[in-house]
């Protein structure tokens, strides 16, 4: 306007006409101030989830003039874009939930500006803890299913609970054909039923897996294991005898009883009951379980002279009868007794001095009728009977004693008697051999030899056994000593040998032994002489030849002046000295040496030396 004035100063007057008095002030400028919407902020977030939203707080001015403005916050999780501006704007806050652990957190945006107030807008930060996941518990941890083939087991429940937090969401499977499941899934806690079909599933071990699944949530194996048995075999009877049959004689005694006896030759359990279609047959017991005995009597009562069938029927539940045939023969008139003996002889032998021999026995049997009362004697010292009577059938054992008999061969008899039946007599005979005896010729050896040199000759002993059987084996008492055969049964040559490698010279004695059950042991005396060897030794050094291509030397030696033959040794250049061993006494050896080079050129001999050996 001041321009406009001085540009036009027609019109001052106008602008500004004149006055008696001077005009007002204008007015004082209004100063900014800062308006924040909304006036505080809230937010929320789980421990170690994603951050939350971005919230905005309006910035607006409400007052005068120019609002030039800057945020600022005060936590470490707030963060502030953009941190100033002019006028109206926005500032953005966003919170990070980092490592901040669950709680609630207070901080501040403060909005400020040049000659205002500053406005602050408080910030909430409520962190939850992580919400725990769901997992699957499982009751019972495994299974267990047994069955015979062809019928199957009962049923079983596995039950499932939510052993985490959460909402449980759950499935279930199943790998094998053989197992299904009723329930295969559900929410929070419920149970699975197992059924097994064994179907064509033979007898054997078989083994699955239910997995139980769930969002969230580990999985949980649960074994399952089906034991598949034989089907059961069925009872079967067996019996034994297959057939019985009885004797008597017409209006007589009733014969001895006799007994059938019951197995179950099947499976499972035997219940059984026995039967008989005759009138002279009875039974005892007529039912019972398991393995046992049903003892058959037959009674002659008014029976004619004849023979008689009937039969045994054993019956049970599940299995087939048995029919036992039973034979009843009436005689018409008595048969005396008559004894049966068996062997028809008997043979012990036995060593002079020695164990008595095995028992023996001699089967009675009454072959004839009627009822045979026995009893036995016998002739001989030096046999015993036991028992020396008896009725029926029976045995009598015989007992051969040695005691003090000589070597020979003894003749004795058994006789048995019955009243109204022939003697019947057993020959026995007893072989007493004479006790075995060892003997040993020569009963000493000696052996000489030289240290050094070779093993003496072998030498023999001889080995007689003079009585019974022998059994013996030999052994030595040295080192330097070994014999051979080392065992044998009869009269034999044993062969001694002596090793005098490693002996120092000097006198080695030791001892052979033979030894046999039943027989005193027998030794042999060995003495060794080791005599020192009779050779002597030299001994040559010479001057080392100095030649850069010297490779050693060669020894000569020989039994007569300037006559050597074939090198005596070879020895390698460095050294100087040797020893010529194995001299004999009295004896003159010649030495001398030559020298050789990598070519194998040699030299001349050296100056010959000599040495006597006495």
């Amino acid at each position: 306007m001041s321009r406009l004035a001085s540009e036009m100063p027609g019109l001052a007057q106008l602008i500004n006409p004149a006055s008696s008095s001077p005009p007002p002030p204008p007015p004082a400028p209004v100063p900014p101030a800062v308006g924040a919407s909304p006036t505080s902020l809230s937010f929320a977030a789980t421990q170690g989830g994603a951050n939350p939203a971005a919230q905005t707080v309006s910035i607006s001015n409400t007052g005068g003039g120019t609002l030039s403005w800057s945020a600022s916050d005060n936590a470490t999780w707030l963060m502030l874009s953009p941190a100033s501006g002019t006028g109206t704007g926005t500032v953005t806050v966003s919170v990070a939930t980092g490592t901040l652990t669950a709680g609630s957190y207070s901080g501040t945006v403060m909005l400020s500006a040049t000659g205002v107030s500053s406005v602050i807008v408080p910030v909430t930060f409520i962190v939850t803890a992580a919400p725990v996941p769901p997992a699957i518990g499982a009751s019972p941890a495994s299974f267990s299913f047994t069955a015979q083939a062809g019928a199957n087991p009962v049923a079983q429940t596995l039950r499932i609970s939510n052993t985490g937090s959460g909402t449980l969401s759950w499935s279930a499977s199943d790998n094998t054909a053989w197992l299904s499941l009723s329930s295969a899934s559900g929410t929070g806690n419920g149970a699975i039923t197992l059924n097994v079909t064994t179907g064509t599933l033979t007898a054997g071990s078989y083994s699955g897996l239910i997995a139980l699944t769930a969002t969230g949530a580990t999985t949980i194996s649960v074994p399952v294991a089906l034991t598949v048995t034989a089907a059961p075999v069925p009872p079967t009877i067996g019996a034994s005898p297959t057939s019985l049959s009885f004797t008597a004689q017409q209006s007589g005694s009733n014969p001895a009883a006799q007994s059938l006896t019951i197995s179950n030759t099947g499976g499972g359990t035997l219940t059984w009951s026995a039967s008989d279609n005759a009138a002279w047959l009875t039974l005892s017991p007529a039912s019972g379980t398991g393995n046992g005995a049903v003892t058959l009597t037959a009674m002659t009562g008014t029976l004619t002279a004849g023979s008689y069938s009937g039969a045994v029927t054993m019956s049970a539940i599940g299995a087939s009868p048995v029919t036992v045939p039973v034979t009843f023969t009436v005689a018409t008139a008595p048969v005396p007794p008559a004894i049966g003996a068996s062997p028809a002889s008997l043979s012990f032998a036995a060593t002079q001095g020695g164990a008595n021999p095995t028992t023996q026995t001699v089967s009675i049997s009454n072959t004839g009728g009627g009822t045979l009362r026995w009893s036995a004697s016998d002739n001989a010292a030096w046999l015993t009977l036991s028992p020396a009577s008896g009725t029926g059938n029976g045995a009598v054992t015989l007992t051969a004693t040695t005691g003090t008999l000589t070597a020979g061969s003894y003749s004795g008899a058994v006789t048995m008697s019955a009243t109204g039946a022939s003697p019947v007599t057993v020959p026995v005979t007893f072989t007493v051999t004479a006790s075995p005896n060892i003997s040993l010729n020569p009963s000493g050896l000696t052996y000489a030899a030289t240290q050094g040199a070779a093993n003496p000759a072998n030498q023999t002993v001889a080995l007689t056994n003079t009585g019974g059987t022998l059994n013996w084996t030999v052994s030595d008492s040295a080192s330097w000593l070994s014999v051979s055969p080392a065992s044998g049964s009869s009269s034999s040559t044993l062969t001694a040998a002596v090793n005098t490698t490693g002996l120092a010279a000097g006198t080695y004695n030791g001892t052979v032994t033979v030894s046999a059950t039943g027989s005193s042991s027998k030794t042999v005396a060995v003495s060794l002489t080791v005599s020192a060897p009779t050779t002597s030794s030299a001994t040559l050094t010479w001057t080392p030849n100095t030649d850069s291509n010297l490779a050693g030397y060669k020894v000569y030696r020989g039994t007569a002046s300037g006559t050597y033959g074939a090198a005596l040794a070879t020895v390698p250049v460095g050294t100087v000295t040797y020893q010529a061993t194995g001299l004999s006494a009295n004896t003159t050896y010649f030495f001398v040496i030559t020298a050789y080079d990598s070519a194998g050129n040699e030299s001349l001999f050296s100056n010959e030396v000599s040495k006597s050996i006495f």
